[in-house]
């Protein structure tokens, strides 16, 4: 479709701090942080969700899993990938939420 000489007129006059402002956001900082907080918040939802599917499945806390995985003459593979796995995501989640309160305090 080609553009009609009015369109590229209204395009020209569309700045960045326009499409902000009409949406709410006259400070691109503030626009960025909300960006970026919605970013962090869906991270943290997939993240909970993830831990609490290990909790389930092992029906105990990370800590305790913790001490299996720290046992010795104990190899239980399933157990090693799904314990370094929640950790890793526990570790993202206190990233996360530390980010989250950086924003709320910025």
């Amino acid at each position: 479709m080609i553009a009609t000489h009015r369109q590229r007129e209204d395009l020209s006059h569309c700045t960045v701090e326009s499409v902000l402002s009409s949406l709410g956001y006259p400070d691109p900082l503030v626009a960025a942080r909300e960006h970026a907080r919605m970013i962090l918040l869906g991270r943290q939802s997939r993240y909970e969700a993830t831990l609490r599917q290990l909790e389930a499945k092992w029906g105990c806390t990370l800590e305790a899993l913790r001490s299996r995985y720290q046992a010795h003459d104990s190899e239980d593979f399933g157990a090693d990938d799904d314990y370094l796995q929640w950790q890793w995501y526990a570790d993202a989640a206190r990233t996360i939420e530390a980010q989250l309160t950086t924003l709320t305090l910025a």
